[in-house]
């Protein structure tokens, strides 16, 4: 067993490279190995990312999205999420190509559009605990009244016409699915039926489409250091800029606990989070470490689990 280089090139029904997917790796246990999103470089796309090979090979899963673009067999077997690929080693060891790399394909769609500029349109699909589609489930959305004493009246103006605050009702259809168009940047309350007990705040990305579960339900997607690597002094701190996105393309507030900052060895360095999305971290003595990011609300559950993506920060201590 070895070390392997392994490529996923991806295009679109037309052959064209296909940028920006995400290829998560899956071991023969389901549990996330790593992942890459693909890139352009001279004319193709592809991730690569370093697994372990073996012959006989190392079987793992890949799963594979990208917003407007469907992986669901519909051009082959190399269309759909997930498949199974055989990582050899040494790759000279694989049948027919001789190499670890491999071609998977993706039908592109065009995302739903509102018809007002102003609006974005939040789209998916429901299904039940079988797996069918969910039909007829109400979702209702009430515009924010942000002084609960003031009665439901809260008028807005928007290129010369009147909104006022009253309840967008949405259905799904036959197929689960169910659309909405939601003014950009505004903040509704949103009433789920099954879920009556939860009334949920979401706020709306300034975005022309948004995924409506995910804007349902947000998670922590990405989390990204200003600087990194960085070196600190023993006694001493240093402030490093943080973003944090959620799932619904929203960024977070750090103060808000939705993400668990932790340093691989207390002994050399400790992480702290401020207000304003700043980590300060705090030298403790001297060596080198790694702050890691992890999810820590995990009342929604996402099947396959998809952990934060970022680049651990890492600390140097002098």
């Amino acid at each position: 067993m070895a070390a392997e280089t392994v490529r996923i090139y991806a295009v679109d029904e037309n052959s064209d490279p296909l940028e920006g997917v995400l290829v998560r790796f899956f071991d023969d246990t389901d549990t996330f190995v790593t992942q890459q999103y693909t890139a352009l470089v001279a004319g193709e796309a592809y991730a690569e990312v370093t697994v372990d090979g073996d012959d006989p090979p190392n079987t793992y899963t890949v799963r594979l999205s990208k917003t407007g673009v469907a992986f669901d067999g519909t051009l082959g077997d190399d269309s759909k999420t997930p498949q199974s690929v055989d990582i050899y080693s040494p790759a000279a060891s694989a049948p027919v190509t001789g190499t670890n790399n491999f071609q998977v394909q993706g039908q592109t769609f065009s995302a739903p559009a509102p018809s007002d500029p102003r609006l974005c349109r939040a789209s998916g699909y429901f299904v039940d605990h079988s797996g069918r589609p969910l039909k007829n489930l109400d979702v209702h959305f009430i515009a924010v009244c942000y002084n609960e004493n003031q009665p439901d009246w809260f008028p807005m103006i928007v290129d010369g016409k009147g909104v006022l605050s009253t309840k967008i009702y949405a259905r799904t259809d036959e197929r689960g699915y169910l659309q909405v168009d939601l003014y950009r940047t505004g903040e509704y309350a949103a009433l789920v039926e099954g879920l009556e007990h939860s009334r949920r705040t979401i706020k709306v990305p300034d975005v022309p489409q948004v995924n409506i579960v995910d804007l349902l339900f947000p998670v922590v997607s990405e989390v990204t250091f200003a600087t990194n690597p960085i070196t600190v002094t023993s006694g001493s701190y240093v402030d490093v800029d943080l973003t944090i996105l959620a799932t619904d393309g929203q960024e977070l507030d750090g103060l808000d606990r939705d993400v668990t900052f932790a340093s691989s060895d207390y002994g050399v360095a400790s992480a702290q989070v401020l207000a304003g999305n700043i980590l300060r971290v705090s030298g403790i003595g001297a060596g080198t470490t790694q702050i890691t990011a992890i999810r820590a609300d995990s009342s929604i559950v996402t099947i396959p689990e998809e952990p934060v993506t970022y680049t651990p920060l890492d600390v140097t201590v002098v």
